[in-house]
């Protein structure tokens, strides 16, 4: 009887073990997989900062000339 009791006892500590590493591999994985994600995230970002940056600029040139156009518009018509 001690044997058996002995045998349950190393196969529960075997399949905690084997339970406790495939945790392990799957959070290492996990974790190795966000890891990408998040460089792909950040790369994506700097795109789009860079074209947000670009467009701005854009803006601000469509706007003074616009701003310029009308100023000028206004001084034809005050002579």
């Amino acid at each position: 009887m001690k044997k058996w009791g002995a045998d349950f006892f190393s196969l529960v500590l075997f399949l905690f073990s084997f339970s406790a590493c495939l945790l392990s591999i799957h959070i290492r994985t996990k974790t190795t997989m966000l890891g990408y994600d998040i460089g792909k995230l950040k790369s994506e970002e700097a795109e789009l900062l860079i074209n947000n940056s670009l467009l701005k600029m854009e803006l601000s040139k469509i706007t003074a000339k616009q701003w310029l156009l009308n100023f000028i518009g206004s001084e034809e018509k005050k002579e």
